[in-house]
């Protein structure tokens, strides 16, 4: 981690922002590598291990069981073959769950402009491919996962970080109570990570999302999987069960209103005009529509660009 970083934290055991002093024990030419995080308004110590804030305190069970599971995947990633080089060249990779991620990240830098200097911050990074991309692009790049396991977590962005070619801090926590000051974030980025959530704190996301943008900024949201009345998915995350992940779906709708109810003007790919402008009858006859298209071409996942009013 690098210092500048402490400005935008808040601590997570009290709230107050700015707070986190940085006490370090050992560096390298490109960071601190490890220390401590100490709250100068009520004492509580957080660490920094191999670059990577540790900002989880006191997670709910369903966290500590995801969390867990990730590791037991990671081990059942390294039997099927995945190592350093391999996880370098995502999502380029001959796998059709990575063509969707390729397609995804295409659509979206098509069709956004992101301006270089900006700060992103990268929800449920896993192995950190899309924060080395946004940190390609000049980025300033928050990559915030509840895993530091190499192959499923934190510890992956070495992979990137130790060739040179990018840095992008790292940042242990959950996404429904983010340790960042508020209107801190120019760009936040979900890709197939907020149906980890249940319903409350998949509320608590948007609302947590929300809070840390600046006025003006944008959430991009991709591949999250979504139920239809004619496919509801209740075998939903079935054969990752066995690795504890907190698998949820949800309908078109429910994304889109929590979004909403957090304060977003929500784009829904393919809604005419975005949705943002639209009065709220339209914008929801608008939304039914899209739903039922989809029942008639075939599945598809979500994909929102939601900004935060100026």
């Amino acid at each position: 981690m690098r210092e500048p970083i402490t400005r935008i934290l808040r601590c997570p055991r009290c709230g107050a922002d700015g707070s986190l002093r940085l006490l370090g024990t050992r560096s390298d030419e490109r960071e601190v590598r490890d220390g401590e995080l100490i709250c100068s308004a009520c004492g509580e110590r957080f660490t920094v291990a191999d670059g990577i804030i540790d900002l989880l305190r006191d997670p709910p069970e369903f966290v500590r069981r995801e969390r867990a599971g990730l590791e037991q995947f990671a081990e059942h990633m390294r039997a099927d073959g995945w190592d350093r080089e391999r996880v370098r060249c995502l999502p380029d990779v001959e796998l059709p769950y990575w063509h969707g991620q390729r397609r995804a990240m295409d659509a979206l830098l098509e069709r956004t402009d992101l301006q270089p200097g900006g700060r992103l911050l990268d929800v449920g990074s896993n192995t950190c491919w899309a924060s080395r991309i946004f940190a390609g692009l000049g980025l300033e790049v928050i990559a915030l996962d509840i895993a530091t396991t190499e192959l499923q977590g934190l510890r992956t962005a070495d992979y990137f970080i130790d060739e040179g070619e990018v840095f992008f801090e790292r940042l242990v926590s959950v996404m429904f109570a983010l340790p960042l000051t508020s209107a801190s974030i120019d760009y936040a980025f979900c890709c197939e990570v907020l149906h980890h959530n249940d319903p409350a704190h998949l509320r608590r996301t948007f609302t947590e999302l929300h809070r840390v943008l600046r006025p003006g900024g944008r959430l991009f949201v991709v591949n999250e999987p979504l139920r239809f009345p004619l496919r509801l998915k209740r075998d939903h995350g079935r054969e990752v069960a066995q690795f504890g992940g907190n698998e949820h779906v949800y309908f078109l709708h429910q994304y889109y209103l929590a979004a909403r109810r957090a304060g977003f003007r929500v784009a829904v790919q393919g809604l005419p005009g975005g949705g943002a402008r639209r009065r709220p009858g339209a914008q929801l006859r608008g939304l039914a529509g899209r739903v039922w298209r989809q029942l008639l071409r075939g599945d598809a996942p979500l994909v929102m660009d939601c900004r935060k009013p100026a």
